[in-house]
């Protein structure tokens, strides 16, 4: 008799034991409990490839903290990003090592344009610029945040540009018959087609003796200098240059400055594409965590616009820039060849000197 209850408490214990402690340890310590919802991971490459001058921040780490919130949403997926210059880029894909996503801008298109992926993704992006990324009426990529060309006027060397600064003005300003004429106009924006956009906005020619003689030579940032020192009285510039100006307005180190964003053209678009077909259904959603509404609007963070109709900006100057944006409607097809390109940019260059 005392057997027979010994027997059935130890059942009980070990009963117990199994249905409420042992459960409680294994999950504090880690063990693992197969469950029956497939969690496994899956990982997707994102090459990030600079070509251009953005706004105020860092764009890889800006897709970074877009992958974590992605992957905090979608918890088996991971979105690792590599930031990659054009030149290792192309090397890269020259040698057949390809990602499944790819952030990039026309500058670098034709080297893989031919391994993207069609995608069956509906474009949030507006269509005048997303059919720069569309072929046979199929698109291949989706224009993820675009920056453009501004004109900056500087007062300190002629005051007149704070009322009179426009794109059929740019050249009128500074002193040609100086010793050292203060030169109206700096480009100095290699691997951009900033001239085009002059172009596309106006049909003056450039005055030769008002324009810095070496505005094709000189880096962006040289030529910011110039304009910063005050040997320019007009900027043509980026988001960036339009950024830096303003924060050095706004702590009083210079005197104050005329903006004109320019319309119609801007080739300064950022596109994201699928290079992996194995990957395109998990590539897909993250693409279009990418383009959602609150994504976009983030891109007020790093000085850059939305590829969307939406306002992201309060302040008047950024206001000013997006509403330029949004009337954008010629750029560079990321299908365009290298000859296509030449001939623009040196229909442009003629057209202004």
């Amino acid at each position: 008799m005392k057997k027979g209850i010994v027997k059935t408490a130890l059942l009980v214990a070990v009963f117990i034991l199994t249905i409420c402690v042992l459960p409680f340890w294994f999950g504090r310590y880690g063990v693992y409990v197969p469950q029956s919802e497939n969690t496994e991971s899956t990982f997707l490459k994102l090459w990030h490839i600079d070509s251009f001058e953005g706004g105020s921040g860092n764009r890889a780490e800006f897709l970074n903290r877009i992958a974590v919130k992605y992957h905090a949403k979608k918890t088996s997926c991971y979105v690792v990003v590599q930031t990659l210059t054009e030149e290792e880029a192309i090397n890269a894909i020259s040698n057949g090592n390809l990602p499944d996503l790819i952030s990039f801008s026309h500058h670098i298109a034709n080297h893989f344009y031919d391994k993207l992926q069609k995608l069956e993704l509906k474009s949030p992006a507006r269509t005048e610029i997303q059919k720069f990324a569309e072929k046979d009426g199929k698109t291949y990529a989706i224009p993820w945040y675009m920056s453009g060309y501004c004109l900056i006027g500087n007062s300190a060397v002629d005051e007149r540009v704070l009322t009179q600064l426009s794109v059929d003005t740019a050249y009128s300003f500074g002193n040609p018959d100086a010793k050292n004429p203060k030169f109206a106009y700096t480009a100095g924006l290699k691997n951009s087609y900033a001239q085009v956009a002059m172009l596309e906005n106006s049909t003056a020619r450039a005055n030769l003796k008002s324009c810095d003689p070496k505005m094709l030579e000189k880096t962006s940032f040289e030529a910011y200098s110039d304009f910063t020192k005050n040997n320019a009285a007009v900027l043509l510039g980026t988001a960036r240059d339009f950024y830096r100006v303003q924060n050095r307005v706004s702590l009083n180190g210079m005197q104050a400055c005329a903006y004109v964003p320019l319309q119609k053209f801007s080739d300064l678009i950022q596109y994201i594409g699928i290079l992996n077909p194995q990957s395109t259904a998990q590539s897909e959603n993250f693409i279009s965590f990418l383009l959602s509404n609150e994504n976009q609007r983030a891109l007020a963070g790093i000085g850059l616009f939305p590829t969307t109709d939406i306002e992201i900006y309060a302040d008047s100057e950024y206001k000013k820039f997006e509403k330029a944006m949004q009337t954008i409607t010629k750029s560079i097809s990321i299908f365009a060849t290298p000859d296509e390109k030449l001939a623009l940019y040196k229909k442009a260059i003629n057209s202004m000197c």
